[in-house]
């Protein structure tokens, strides 16, 4: 089987980062200690000028330079984004147009959080096709444009974009090894956005952060246990950062020790379908994640969609 190499990896963080003194004061007012309390400290507000497809683009060509690739390699391209979804037209051809990749063809992937791991699957399907040899997946979304503000909301989500760009053999970079994608349609309903335009929620937070630890260790230990390996051999879990509730059920469902668990919701919020990729670029940049080291990472997406995949750095 051909093998998909992870070559060139990218991240655009918007230029305002808000600290929660600088948030505008919630609705019913929560002392500052409290929000601290809350386990993120910073999160980026997109301006008006950094849209889905501008973000899209910065982070695809800070991609396509760490893999030494010019737009016009790519022979498809995926875009991983909810925030700005519409009937048509998709959003991806304008980031395909935008980078200059007028030889891919582009479109776009939903699945909410877990959008970016359901584009790697995608890509990786199509590298075993001779007829390809190079993709990029991007995820991109303004997450704070869809919560209404004062809600708590506002505290969690942040804007960001990232993309991977992926080779078949390529003899470099890292390797996608396996994936694992599961839906439960019964749980469709417990989030949406309403008709003002903003996430509104139909289930506890407690039920959700439960929820979401479950179904992560769910397909974890489905691609451990296909894979044959146990979670000693994996160097680093990096999961979809949601909130500091979701971090603390990873652990407990996965029985994971925390300090395998990588996350940098802290100082970016939850970025959504771009929190793993992300996290990711953070932990190889400051040398926690080294080359050829094993990860697992994990992503859940309102809809009710969970997803996995194991590779390495």
């Amino acid at each position: 089987m051909p093998e998909s190499n992870l070559v060139g990896l990218g991240v655009y963080l918007p230029a305002r980062s808000v600290s929660n003194a600088e948030l505008p004061a919630l609705e019913p007012p929560v002392p500052l200690a409290e929000l601290d309390r809350v386990g993120i400290l910073r999160r980026g507000i997109a301006s008006d000028a950094e849209g889905v497809v501008e973000m899209a683009v910065s982070a695809a060509r800070r991609a396509l330079a760490e893999a030494e690739l010019s737009a016009s390699d790519l022979d498809f391209l995926l875009l991983a984004n909810w925030t700005e979804r519409r009937y048509v037209p998709d959003v991806a051809p304008r980031v395909q147009e935008a980078l200059g990749a007028r030889q891919a063809f582009a479109f776009d992937v939903g699945s909410a959080c877990s959008g970016f791991l359901f584009g790697l699957s995608i890509a990786h399907g199509y590298l075993q096709n001779p007829r390809f040899r190079r993709g990029m997946v991007v995820a991109s979304d303004r997450s704070s444009r869809r919560m209404r503000p004062g809600s708590r909301a506002t505290l969690v989500f942040g804007d960001a974009a990232a993309a991977m760009v992926l080779e078949r053999d390529a003899k470099r970079g890292g390797r996608f090894i396996d994936y694992e994608l599961r839906t439960d349609g019964a749980r469709n309903a417990i989030m949406e956005i309403g008709q003002e335009g903003y996430l509104r929620a139909h289930i506890k937070q407690g039920e959700l952060n439960a929820l979401a630890g479950r179904s992560i260790a769910e397909v974890c230990r489905a691609l451990l246990e296909r894979n044959q390996l146990t979670l000693d051999a994996v160097d680093f879990i990096i999961p979809h950062s949601g909130t500091a509730g979701v971090q603390a059920m990873i652990a407990e469902y996965l029985g994971a020790p925390v300090s395998k668990i990588l996350t940098n919701l802290p100082e970016i919020g939850n970025v959504t379908a771009a929190s793993i990729p992300a996290a990711l670029y953070h932990f190889k940049r400051i040398g926690v994640v080294k080359p050829g080291q094993l990860i697992l990472s994990a992503a859940v997406g309102l809809g009710w969609q969970f997803a996995g995949a194991l590779y390495t750095a």
